[in-house]
């Protein structure tokens, strides 16, 4: 993005005549990385590839074809999924032959816009040892301000106003990867520095049930390119020296969870990124079963499946049929993850809910014979409270006694004698004075 009018970022238009991928100047070295892509439809022409793609993609029946700024268009929209293949190169230069007639488009700034950001850049070329430098020395300076300056990454930084680089820069000092590569090329661009805003993806994650890995819109991100004479168009990220670890960990920095998501984490902490992968692994390979596939053959699957005559609402229910497998897979593996919690332990604490119901709280260290001596002291005496002193004392022996010397001699005796017990205890209560105090 290089048409900046002090609001927003547009792609530059070309002057004479469309843009094309010789413009690039694309330059490629070593062996590429082959993968393959699968797109969701978004209504747009762009095809998501890994930098430096020196061929088109294979997107099926539609012509791909590079821009100037190396980034990949179909001829039609994308209204479907869509597979493809692709190749990249890592390692790569494009622009290098450029001169700087050739991208003064790079350098514009709408009049008046952003003073101070501007008075800003006068000062630091002034600088000696910024000027002695040249370009490379000035963008070193802008990137040493942003790591010394005090300036924050935030997904909510409030408004910006009508400068928003002078915002960003000398105000609020704060924003997230938009806000600060905007911010980096209008005081580069005030230094005389060919710079653009670059728009795109970064990070992913690894679905462990099938080891794709996908792109989020959470993994949208933005950076820079600057135009350095003899080398071309050089990628740098100003958010990198704002905040590292979104760039070189792949952190996501993401809204706070809704008390939905929270609740259902203080539940189970993985069983929402679990169900979700889950979730995703089928999709994907319902995805590459029938992907490309015509409408016929989709309803030809389903008769093989058993259908008599298919339509589109037999597709429906399949597909609520393989939600609520993956619901219930989930709920499985929810169970399963409970009861691979120590029995002797989940025991200790269902006696432990028991007392705190009849008002006598204790905290979830507390060994059995602790709860027992409470209980001696703090409940009026009954037989009820001496069975349960009793079974809470033989509790600790089964976990703590020589295997030969328990009594009795399996946690399925505790655990029927609790349940024997649990008919006593609405006789069980507390002393007068516990329950005054």
């Amino acid at each position: 993005l290089g048409a900046f009018d002090g609001r927003s970022w547009q792609p530059v238009r070309p002057r004479f005549g469309p843009r094309t991928a010789d413009e690039a100047q694309l330059e490629v070295e070593g062996p590429p990385v082959r993968y393959e892509l699968t797109l969701e439809p978004h209504n747009r022409t762009w095809l998501l590839a890994l930098d430096a793609a020196a061929r088109p993609p294979t997107a099926g029946p539609g012509r791909a074809t590079m821009s100037a700024e190396l980034s990949w268009s179909l001829d039609r929209p994308v209204t479907d999924t869509l597979r493809y293949r692709a190749e990249s190169h890592p390692r790569f230069q494009h622009g290098r032959s450029l001169r700087l007639a050739q991208v003064t488009d790079y350098l514009a700034l709408p009049e008046g816009n952003n003073p101070r950001t501007v008075a800003l850049a006068r000062e630091m070329r002034t600088d000696p040892a910024i000027a002695a430098g040249g370009p490379p020395a000035r963008v070193r300076a802008a990137l040493e301000r942003l790591r010394g300056g005090g300036y924050r990454y935030t997904l909510e930084p409030g408004p910006t106003g009508e400068h928003s680089a002078d915002t960003f820069w000398f105000d609020t000092k704060e924003g997230f990867c938009e806000h600060i590569a905007s911010a980096f090329v209008v005081l580069l661009r005030a230094m005389d520095v060919p710079a653009r805003v670059v728009t795109g993806y970064q990070g992913g994650e690894r679905n462990p049930f099938d080891d794709y890995w996908i792109i989020r819109q959470s993994d949208a991100h933005a950076w820079t390119e600057v135009w350095l004479s003899g080398q071309g168009w050089v990628r740098v990220d100003p958010t990198g020296a704002v905040a590292p670890g979104r760039v070189g960990a792949q952190q996501r920095l993401l809204p706070r969870p809704g008390p939905l998501a929270e609740a259902v984490a203080a539940f189970s902490p993985t069983l929402t990124q679990q169900l979700r992968a889950l979730w995703e692994a089928t999709n994907n390979r319902w995805n590459q079963w029938i992907l490309n596939y015509t409408q016929s053959r989709q309803l030809d699957l389903l008769k093989n499946l058993g259908f008599e005559s298919p339509d589109w609402h037999d597709l429906a229910q399949m597909l609520i049929g393989i939600v609520v497998a993956a619901a219930s897979l989930g709920a499985l593996w929810t169970l399963w993850e409970r009861r691979q919690r120590d029995p002797w332990l989940r025991l200790h604490d269902a006696v432990r809910r028991r007392l705190a119901r009849v008002g006598l709280d204790l905290p979830a260290s507390a060994p059995p014979r602790e709860m027992a001596r409470r209980l001696e002291r703090e409940a009026e005496p009954s037989p009820a409270r001496e069975g349960l002193r009793a079974w809470l004392l033989e509790l600790e022996a089964w976990r703590y006694a020589p295997p030969d010397e328990r009594r009795p001699h399996t946690l399925r005796d505790l655990r029927r004698r609790l349940h024997e017990l649990d008919k006593e205890r609405p006789w069980l209560t507390l002393s007068p004075q516990d329950r005054r105090a």
